[in-house]
């Protein structure tokens, strides 16, 4: 009778952790939103997707733009910001785009290894086209709470 109790009780706790784990590893994918209601959507895809501090990540953006995207004028730019939104952690990340792409037509960038700044717990992170004349093409943003 003691040997079943021991058996039991280690098969149920068996079954609570392997019930645990897929829990632990299953994280929502980053969706961004947008941030301004007079500039372009993009799509941003990240990798990792589950951010860690002060390792790179990268980034993947695309989408159609109501604007030119002029090589070596136009830059992509990732920022990340404590939970209000208010003060930048580290600083922001800047490309040029070497490709021009005319208003309305598909557009893809990447950039890789993007320095991640030490993270707090719950913190945002902006994603936007610019231009120099322009200003802000297209921005997008998520709150992420880790």
């Amino acid at each position: 009778m003691n040997r079943n109790f021991i058996f039991v009780f280690i098969l149920l706790a068996t079954f609570s952790m392997v019930n645990a784990i897929p829990h632990q590893l299953r994280k929502g994918k980053i969706k961004f939103h947008s941030c301004m209601s007079k500039t372009d959507i993009i799509d941003v895809t990240v990798k990792p997707d589950s951010i860690v501090s002060e390792y790179p990540a990268n980034y993947t953006a695309s989408g159609k733009l109501s604007h030119a995207i002029i090589a070596d004028k136009t830059t992509f730019g990732v920022t990340y910001f404590v939970a209000d939104g208010s003060v930048p952690l580290g600083d922001p990340y800047k490309q040029y785009f070497d490709k021009s792409y005319k208003a309305g037509k598909n557009f893809t960038i990447s950039a890789e290894d993007v320095p991640t700044p030490l993270l707090s717990k719950v913190y945002q992170i902006y994603v936007n086209i610019w231009d120099e004349e322009i200003g802000t093409i297209a921005c997008v943003f998520t709150k992420v709470n880790r």
